[in-house]
């Protein structure tokens, strides 16, 4: 390599450097500012399975859990925010099916009918999984977008986040408070 090279590929390295240093710094910046705009400013923790695991939703939102002595799901917590704008719930299921799998015939047995569905895998930090997203009409005007997370633990069951928003209350940046929420279920036992 000759000097010129040299010069333009320490360069191009810096400048990927300061690229990648400025993102990171952007998306934290991002993700706090739909925060906020979403009213969320602390989490609380929650912990599920006799404290093997653990997830944080914003203070603000209504918790109700259920411990289930059910065959098939064995924890669940309802969730609301205080508008009630958005519901949802997370559950534990005790199956030892391939995620992406159950994610599709849970789709299939919902009661009510649904359009516009996508499965597809996701990775957010530390979390990986199956995202579903599909759209579902309650009343002929009432229409809710769902985002349902669905993610293996490390005992093999299943843990699903599900979020209801109204459609008319739905905006881009809600799905960073989603994300944010699932990036903090600790599906490892502690």
């Amino acid at each position: 390599m000759n000097k010129k090279q040299v010069i333009v590929m320490s360069i191009l390295v810096s400048l990927m450097l300061v690229l990648g240093i400025t993102q990171s710094f952007f998306k934290q910046t991002f993700t706090e500012v739909a925060l906020v705009e979403n009213g969320i400013t602390e989490f609380n923790e929650y912990n599920f399975e006799e404290g093997k695991y653990s997830f944080s939703l914003p203070n603000e939102w209504i918790v109700s859990e259920k411990q289930n002595k059910e065959q098939y799901i064995s924890y669940k917590a309802d969730f609301k925010d205080k508008e009630n704008k958005i519901t949802g719930y997370l559950q534990v299921i005790d199956t030892q099916n391939d995620l992406g799998v159950f994610a599709e015939s849970d789709l299939k047995n919902l009661p009510l009918s649904y359009r516009n569905e996508q499965i597809m895998p996701f990775k957010i930090e530390n979390v990986s999984g199956i995202l579903s997203q599909y759209k579902t009409t309650v009343e002929k005007d009432y229409i809710l977008e769902n985002v349902c997370y669905y993610l293996n633990s490390d005992d093999g069951k299943i843990i699903k986040v599900l979020f209801n928003i109204k459609e008319d209350c739905y905006k881009e940046n809600i799905k960073t408070v989603f994300n944010t929420i699932v990036s903090k279920v600790n599906t490892q036992a502690k």
